[in-house]
């Protein structure tokens, strides 16, 4: 098990605990409900009895566990103590923490970052009995586990060529279905478009096809029944994510591409694809311009300035969500998201972590736009995934 406890992750992890001065970082898990615990060590299910591991400034990391438990942390290659009853586990644990003054935990204050604040109050509680402060592992959590590697981009590149040739496939053959008098369901087409990642060696993937006025609902997922047919005249999104098969180190990639079936595009589509291509690629702009510089940028204010391109341009009714979610090995991931509306997330974005750019606009009952591409923060500064982002709409030709 748990893979992720390499020399590489803690050693960044001490790096990110020494910047911050955090004398340890406390994993606390129960039944897999805290799911950055659970990838982390590799037990995605968690166990049924509690259990932590402390990754220490300095020394090595130790883990406690139930003692029917052991089967779960066979191959665990480092300290590891184990108890039955409460006290014997609270003894434990004061014990594991005597030489901790500040301890990082998933938590967040005010609950500003809901996907690390995943710890109960009674366990911090608990852990702050003993005299030790409890702050936020946010930034751990992006600095030391989201960050991708070499692996991990090589294999989202690869992913991304992908999935960008299968989002053109599928609107040439719904296309096709258009012309020859017989279009094609969402969900059909959905299901072609699943096939082809099969067939291109992706894995965990997910894709969302609406057609028309199903476009505005930005998680539409067509039904295995009934779904729309996409015949002409209607604008077509397709939402695909992926990573590759058989390789624990594959970030994800994740894209959305829009079409019109038709020869020309619906009265005013036009003019709000321009907005939200513009709110993309002003996000991109000041990854660029801000890279390198201290402090770094963060999610927040990525996401405000896209928001500004779009509400300046009078869209600022349809805009429904953040601009962009953390990816690495889950496809939303574990580092900041760039957001400051659904969430207050002012984690620095910094050399090694991915997200997406994927602003958009919704019309209730006419049509919605997105345009999504990834960003990798290199030590260069930030690589857009696919290379050519979309610069306008797909149409139907001839």
């Amino acid at each position: 098990m748990s893979a992720s406890l390499s020399e590489a992750f803690l050693a960044r992890a001490r790096r990110a605990m020494e910047d911050h001065g955090i004398d340890g970082w406390l994993l606390f898990d129960l039944e897999g409900r805290n799911r950055v615990a659970a990838e982390i060590l590799g037990l995605p299910e968690g166990t049924s009895r509690r259990h932590f591991v402390l990754l220490p400034r300095e020394g090595e990391p130790v883990a406690l566990s139930h003692r029917i438990e052991r089967q779960s942390w066979e191959g665990w290659p480092h300290a590891h103590r184990e108890y039955v009853g409460w006290e014997e586990m609270e003894g434990e644990l004061a014990s594991m923490l005597a030489h901790c003054d500040w301890i990082a935990m998933e938590i967040s204050e005010r609950d500003a970052v809901p996907f690390v604040d995943y710890v109960p109050a009674g366990v911090v509680g608990l852990v702050e009995s003993f005299d030790v402060r409890v702050v936020s592992s946010a930034d751990l959590v992006a600095r030391a586990y989201a960050t991708w590697g070499e692996t991990g981009l090589r294999h989202h590149r690869r992913a991304a060529a992908d999935l960008a040739r299968i989002a053109r496939q599928a609107f040439d053959e719904a296309a096709d279905a258009v012309r020859s008098g017989s279009p094609l369901s969402e969900r059909k087409l959905a299901d072609r478009v699943l096939d082809l990642m099969g067939d291109a060696g992706l894995t965990g993937g997910g894709v969302i096809v609406g057609g028309g006025p199903n476009t505005a609902l930005p998680h539409y997922e067509p039904p295995e029944e009934g779904s729309r047919v996409l015949s002409r005249g209607e604008v077509l999104l397709v939402d695909l994510w992926g990573r590759a098969v058989g390789e624990p180190d594959a970030v994800f990639a994740d894209q959305t591409w829009m079409g019109v079936l038709d020869e020309e595009l619906p009265e005013g589509f036009g003019e709000a694809w321009d907005a939200v291509a513009a709110a993309r690629d002003g996000a991109v702009e000041l990854l660029s311009e801000r890279f390198g510089q201290d402090p770094p940028v963060t999610g927040a204010e990525v996401d405000r300035r896209a928001r500004e391109v779009l509400f300046e341009r009078g869209y600022g009714e349809a805009v429904l969500h953040r601009t962009g979610h953390a990816m690495d090995r889950v496809n939303h991931g574990f580092g900041p998201n760039l957001d400051s509306i659904e969430t207050r997330d002012e984690r620095p974005l910094v050399p090694g972590i991915g997200f997406s750019i994927e602003p958009g606009v919704y019309l209730n009952g006419r049509w919605g736009i997105r345009s999504e591409i990834n960003i990798h923060l290199g030590e260069d500064g930030p690589e857009v995934s696919p290379p050519e982002p979309q610069r306008r709409p797909w149409r139907l030709e001839g």
